[in-house]
């Protein structure tokens, strides 16, 4: 019986030696010019996240641009992907033959090794038949993170500006 629980205690202190150990994460520090083609990424992603799904309404892109966990805060109201699609199919389903142009102006950006965070001005000129026949202005920030080498968006934050009446 002392043999077998020897050789018990030889065998587990042998697999507990040799078990497999994780690495320590290494946090690769990014040149500046890595940082900034990271966050011109991003921006990009944004714009091209606004022209696929707000103005060509192409519910398929969701998931291109948007992570699985995405969540838009928009004036007090909490939009997901499954309600963005649900309002993409209700745009398509209006058929209002107006044009949706988008333009962005990038006020702030921070980089945090596999999260970026960017702060901007949003507006839209919604036009039909060469008529623009409403503006929009949001102020708005976007969160995006990296999943398997690639940039998506998790959250977006907008708040309307409304313009001054004095």
């Amino acid at each position: 019986m002392k043999k077998i629980i020897m050789l018990l205690s030889i065998c587990l202190a042998y697999s507990c030696e040799n078990t497999v150990k994780p690495e320590p994460t290494k946090n690769i520090e990014l040149t500046e010019s890595q940082k900034q083609a990271d966050i011109d990424s991003v921006k990009s992603l944004v714009s091209d996240s606004f022209q696929d799904i707000f103005s060509d309404f192409d519910s398929t892109t969701v998931s291109k641009y948007y992570t699985t966990d995405f969540v838009l805060l928009e004036n007090g109201v909490l939009w997901n992907n499954d309600s963005i699609r649900s309002f993409i199919r209700r745009k398509q389903a209006s058929k209002q033959n107006v044009q949706r142009l988008n333009s962005f102006e990038y006020l702030k950006s921070e980089h945090s090794q596999n999260m970026i965070w960017v702060a901007y001005d949003n507006y839209a000129f919604f036009v039909k038949e060469k008529d623009t026949i409403r503006t929009a202005h949001w102020l708005e920030s976007a969160i995006a993170k990296k999943e398997n080498n690639t940039w998506k968006i998790q959250q977006l934050h907008s708040t309307v500006v409304r313009k001054n009446k004095h």
